[in-house]
């Protein structure tokens, strides 16, 4: 259980064409995911069964002491089913009041795609678990609030939205105060804090499982990445037009994060507050220019136009919508 003043951090915002999420204020949080794949043209969805419940159900559990909701969701998964999933778009969220009818709880999904995981059941809190198509699953489920996720998940399908490749966006962690710092400015490191965001950003990371790090020179972005990238890997790659001092016109850096954003494979780019601003203010740019359903300000806004150190942002790029953006996601870390 968590105090309601400190779960404001837990999710910034969330949105897509058919969902917008801006924290909770719920007493009791959990989190889950749908796991989904396609078989023989079909949509097929992943059910449990609970026989303490005797119901069919999703992957999910409570928030962990030391997790943010997305953590939750990726490690519920794994531990129920046994798929180590990437977490795809949003699908919205359960709220219901607990049995005693005195606490409001809230249940945050995920689409996550299987493609070569075998599913099974742990054995413990799960029975069983099975493929089924939609309709089927409608027939299945035991509570009729779990029909929510589905139908977004449905919805997605349908119109092209729910495969989809993370393009994440990351604000280098608490740098040493620049005063206190006498030797080249690109060799300022992370001060202590920074340290522990950056542990707490590469736990947080592991769910979306970007295979390819981007970052600039500075040691305080290297540092940053440094803990994730030691730990689950990625190609790491340092780029001069991602340095604090972009002495390029804006149009080269616009130019060279649209390459990467085009890249096919799960993507994060790492920089200082400067340089990320401006990369903000061109992803808010391209839903402009597609059209996008979704709006502008869940990227920036006025509250929100800059990122917090070590804080992401999660663009999900829709593969077979010639990539246009159909989520997008704002998390600080949960340092403990």
């Amino acid at each position: 259980m968590r105090a309601a003043k400190r779960l404001g951090k837990l999710t910034t915002i969330r949105a897509t064409a058919i969902t917008a999420e801006q924290g909770t204020n719920a007493k009791i949080l959990a989190a889950g995911t749908i796991p989904w794949r396609i078989k023989s043209g079909t949509l097929q969805v992943l059910l449990i069964h609970r026989p303490e419940f005797d119901d069919w159900s999703w992957p999910k559990g409570r928030l962990g002491a030391n997790e943010t909701l997305p953590e939750t969701a990726w490690r519920e998964t794994k531990e129920e089913v046994g798929l180590d999933l990437p977490l795809g778009i949003p699908l919205g969220i359960i709220r219901y009041k607990t049995p005693q009818g005195n606490k409001r709880k809230e249940v945050w999904y995920w689409a996550a795609r299987v493609i070569d995981q075998k599913a099974r059941p742990d054995n413990k809190e799960l029975d069983d678990v099975r493929w089924v198509n939609v309709q089927r699953a409608r027939q299945m489920l035991s509570k009729q609030l779990d029909q929510k996720p589905l139908d977004v998940l449905e919805a997605a399908f349908e119109a092209h939205q729910l495969a989809t490749v993370p393009f994440v966006v990351l604000r280098q962690a608490k740098a040493t105060p620049a005063e206190s710092w006498t030797r080249d400015e690109i060799d300022r490191p992370l001060a202590d804090s920074g340290y522990q965001q950056a542990k707490a950003v590469a736990r947080l990371l592991r769910a979306w499982k970007p295979t390819r790090v981007v970052t600039s020179k500075y040691t305080r972005s290297l540092e940053t990445i440094a803990p994730y990238v030691k730990k689950y890997g990625g190609a790491v790659r340092t780029k001069k037009w991602l340095n604090k001092t972009v002495e390029a016109p804006n149009r080269f850096l616009a130019r060279r994060l649209r390459q990467e954003f085009k890249r096919p494979e799960p993507i994060m780019v790492c920089s200082q507050p400067g340089v990320v601003k401006q990369i903000l203010k061109e992803i808010k740019a391209w839903i402009r220019e597609e059209r996008a359903l979704i709006n502008p300000k869940s990227v920036t806004s006025k509250k929100q136009f800059k990122l917090a150190p070590g804080s992401i942002l999660v663009v999900h790029r829709a593969k077979h919508r010639a990539g246009q953006i159909v989520s997008v996601e704002r998390y600080e870390p949960l340092v403990k």
